[in-house]
């Protein structure tokens, strides 16, 4: 059974797109409540997949409570889906602790770009969000379903590049340059050509920008920190969500260098869709077929044996990943019904099956 370690308070499921993630991530929240926890599932990823797995219309900003399957008695849970505006907007409120500030950023339009379309800024926000949910007393586990591969480090790599962003030689100059000072020279020199080339109005509220975020600066590196220290400690599991198929592996393997440079704790790996559950393909004996498929039975066998033969490569592409990564590994099977409510979700997970051992 496919479990989180009972003190662990943040898990980030990672992968590819294509290899079911989000179900997943879906799946594992939902086990977690179903164990006692209140776990919030929260997506990061824009298509909006994580409302069609729990079999709901819809997921906003705010979190919804989902029901348990079957009235079963454990914990909650709860699904919400970062929306980056939304979000961004938020965190803008909370970090200036001044009213007027924060509405001097939110109507800023350098900002209102930054927030609704730079893809970074959709990072940021979850970090932000991931750094408000966890420290929420409401949650005793935050699942954090990222975007598919790139974006997902986009996201893990966020903290340290808020900061760097905010300390950044162009934004000091440009802020001292504003406010007059002699060692703003050099900004003062950078906003002049900026201006020939882009315009006033465009540069004033860049400047306008930079010096109101200089003010916030010391609140998001002090949370950026955090959020980085929190994703390298032993609270925090990293899930990686594969496919079983030799191209499903090869970006797994990618996934996963990427997460070691990086210092972060790969707990378990799962291989989604790696056997078929009804499909007893382990037998070495001659299949037997009732009569009236007798004139079947030759295709029949021919499907058997390639079947056997794709759960045989798929069996070795999992041995050789776990060779390379001893982590706890899973197998989860093909689904054979669509996984679009509690009920199948829970289903579906008792039917994991722990690696290299794949019978």
């Amino acid at each position: 059974m496919i479990e989180l370690a009972d003190d662990c308070r943040l898990a980030f499921c990672v992968g590819v797109g294509g290899v079911g993630k989000t179900t997943f991530a879906a799946a594992l929240g939902l086990r977690e409540a179903l164990r006692g926890r209140s776990v919030l599932v929260l997506t990061a990823d824009p298509a909006r997949r994580l409302a069609d797995a729990l079999g709901i219309r819809g997921i906003r900003n705010e979190a919804s409570d989902i029901a348990l399957p079957n009235g079963a008695r454990g914990g909650e849970l709860h699904a919400a889906m970062l929306e980056t505006k939304a979000s961004a907007d938020d965190i803008i409120r909370r970090a200036a602790n001044d009213a007027a500030r924060a509405q001097r950023v939110l109507d800023n339009r350098i900002y209102q770009a930054f927030s609704n379309t730079l893809a970074r800024s959709h990072a940021y926000a979850a970090m932000e969000r991931v750094h408000e949910t966890v420290n929420d007393p409401r949650y005793d586990l935050v699942v954090v379903d990222t975007p598919p591969a790139q974006s997902s480090i986009e996201i893990l790599d966020a903290p340290v590049r808020l900061v760097s962003f905010l300390d950044q030689r162009v934004v000091r100059w440009f802020v001292q340059a504003s406010g007059g000072s002699a060692q703003g020279s050099r900004g003062t020199l950078a906003q002049r050509l900026l201006r020939v080339v882009a315009g006033d109005s465009l540069v004033s509220a860049l400047t306008e920008f930079l010096t109101e975020m200089s003010f916030l600066q010391e609140g998001f590196s002090v949370r950026a920190n955090e959020v980085r220290d929190l994703m390298r400690s032993d609270d925090t599991s990293f899930v990686l969500v594969s496919s079983a198929d030799s191209v499903g592996l090869q970006a797994a393997r990618s996934v996963a260098a990427e997460l070691v440079a990086r210092d972060f704790r790969l707990a378990h790996v799962v291989f989604n869709r790696a056997f078929i559950a009804e499909a007893a393909l382990s037998g070495g004996g001659r299949l037997e077929y009732p009569e009236r498929l007798a004139g079947l039975a030759p295709k029949l066998a021919a499907m058997h044996t390639a079947l056997a033969n794709e759960q045989a490569r798929k069996r070795s592409n999992i041995e050789a990943f776990c060779r390379d990564y001893p982590v706890r590994a899973w197998a989860l099977p093909e689904a054979t019904r669509m996984l679009g409510n509690p009920s199948a979700l829970a289903a579906w997970m008792e039917l994991g099956r722990p690696q290299p051992a794949l019978t």
